[in-house]
């Protein structure tokens, strides 16, 4: 049977995680998919294990990743790449897909031939299904492409079916950023046209971690993350401008993001990288003058220290709704 559907799923040292995310493709009631396995050099076991599964069910692939670049993106590629369906669904390592998600998701693509692909609501969990008591992203009105800049994100990887075609058209994911990798992507599809659906059923499970080694962690402690994050934020841009799409609400976003990025390097006693960081954003025209003095104050007198630290906090979080980014 040749699979109609592939989900693909990055990995590295997640075996226990890894498992229950190929236990719930596995127990789909739709049966023409594959699911391809990338391993990002993983030591825990994940080889043995997914070629073991993948013996039994031909369904299963085993990808190990080579080469010098490594990452999420250069998997999610990589799987895509090698996957033979017309449509993709990206499934994490710890996340999990309800028993009829695939199902669901063929035919809304094939009932709406016109889209490039459609999105379903997930629910946050911690340690058991249903725990949390919440979707990921509570329906609301607006526009996705404004939530996406200021990363109140719409829906999550794992949300979209696409047509391969379409993914293939964006130029797959970035290999280049090491965060705010699914924002990019769903920037680009939105900011290019792209068409697409939004389904109220939740069709799949996001488990939620408190977990410092996180890349949405990481990308607030690393300065590599951080410098990636102005490179993201300039390509935004670009691409806003290029399509026409550029407004006041939208430069206020991307100022948002800026401060967002110089209030951690300030965290991290860079107060000067911090100062240059948010300048830009008054250079390059997303923040007014008054704005960008108050947001400079702001940076100085928590990095200072003037008050005491209870009220720099409460005094930063009022500052970084005001400029436009969501907390």
């Amino acid at each position: 049977m040749n699979p109609l559907v592939a989900v693909i799923t990055p990995t590295k040292n997640r075996l226990k995680l890894l498992c229950e995310a190929m236990d719930s493709v596995r127990r789909q009631s739709f049966e023409a998919w594959e699911h391809i396995v990338v391993d990002d050099g993983s030591d825990d076991g994940t080889a043995e294990e997914v070629t073991r599964r993948a013996e039994t069910d031909p369904r299963i692939r085993y990808i190990k990743r080579s080469g010098d670049k490594s990452g999420a993106n250069v998997c999610r590629n990589l799987g895509i790449r090698q996957s033979r369906a017309d449509f993709i669904v990206l499934l994490d390592s710890d996340d999990l897909l309800s028993p009829h998600c695939l199902a669901r998701r063929i035919e809304a693509l094939e009932r709406n031939r016109d889209l490039d692909f459609a999105v379903f609501p997930g629910c946050v969990f911690t340690k058991t299904i249903g725990d949390y008591g919440r979707l990921f992203s509570p329906v609301t009105i607006g526009s996705d492409l404004d939530r996406f800049l200021l990363l109140d994100h719409p829906w999550e990887i794992t949300g979209p079916i696409w047509r391969r075609t379409a993914l293939e058209k964006l130029g797959l994911f970035s290999e280049q950023i090491p965060s705010w990798q699914d924002v990019d992507l769903h920037v680009r599809a939105l900011v290019a046209g792209a068409k697409y659906l939004k389904f109220d059923v939740p069709d799949h499970h996001i488990r939620w971690q408190h977990d410092l080694t996180k890349t949405s962690a990481l990308q607030f402690q690393s300065h590599g993350h951080l410098e990636s994050g102005m490179v993201t934020v300039q390509t935004f841009y670009r691409l806003l401008s290029q399509a026409g799409l550029v407004s006041w609400y939208r430069r206020r976003a991307l100022g948002g993001l800026i401060f967002l990025l110089a209030e951690r390097w300030t965290r991290d006693g860079r107060l000067l990288k911090g100062l240059r960081v948010w300048f830009s954003a008054y250079r390059e025209g997303f923040t007014p003058l008054l704005l960008y003095w108050i947001g400079l104050c702001v940076l100085i007198v928590y990095r200072l220290k003037i008050f005491v630290p209870a009220y720099n906090e409460r005094f930063l979080e009022r500052f970084k709704a005001a400029v436009g980014f969501r907390v």
